[in-house]
């Protein structure tokens, strides 16, 4: 909106009334002009969103604003949870890590509030120890820690996040799939995963 008189768009809403179709009063700060514009506000539009908790889906519907953009890691407020957005899939059913609301159909999210769920995979020699275990989402898991799982005392030696394999460093529960490990000897450990193991 730009001023009638001096062209300035720096302005300051005196009123505004209306909803769908809102009449505002305006004040130019340049010239003081004072003069009146009429503006459609956009209604929020419904979507889908799609949320996992573990083995679960819920589907939920959300308000948005067509001209507002979501992009994946974006962290949302649906009723009293917080989510974290996996996916975005638009009107050509395609996968994209950004889009303004108007172009989306659903969105793919994963609860926050939630503890994370992390694949623990453990080589014995041909046999391989598979379980998962539940752990705050703020946990690290590094590269060389020593962990003690049930009777099984391992050297973890791989990482695999949402983003690529690692072979040292650390990496947050959040964002981790999969710990890789091999058994040691050694009866001195970081930390015990026994009571987080759920399958």
């Amino acid at each position: 909106m730009k001023c009638p008189a001096c062209g300035s768009h720096e302005h300051q809403v005196l009123k505004s009334k209306g909803k769908i179709t809102r009449e505002l009063l305006l004040k130019c700060e340049e010239c003081g002009n004072v003069f009146r514009e009429t503006v459609e506000t956009p209604r929020p539009l419904e979507i889908r969103i799609i949320i996992s908790k573990f083995e679960e889906s819920l589907k939920k519907w959300v308000s948005f604003y067509p001209d507002e953009i979501l992009r994946v890691d974006d962290i949302l407020e649906v009723g009293d949870e917080r989510v974290r957005i996996t996916s975005l899939e638009n009107k050509r059913n395609a996968r994209v890590m950004e889009s303004m609301v108007e172009d989306l159909i659903s969105i793919w999210a994963a609860s926050v509030d939630i503890p994370a769920r992390v694949g623990v995979s453990v080589d014995l020699h041909g046999r391989v120890l598979s379980r998962k275990v539940e752990v705050d989402r703020d946990f690290t898991f590094t590269v060389g820690d020593v962990v003690k799982m049930g009777r099984t005392i391992f050297r973890i030696k791989t990482i695999k996040t949402l983003e690529r394999r690692m072979r040292r460093g650390f990496a947050y529960a959040d964002v981790t799939k999969r710990v890789y490990g091999i058994p040691v000897s050694e009866r001195r450990y970081d930390y015990v995963l026994t009571m987080n193991v759920v399958t």
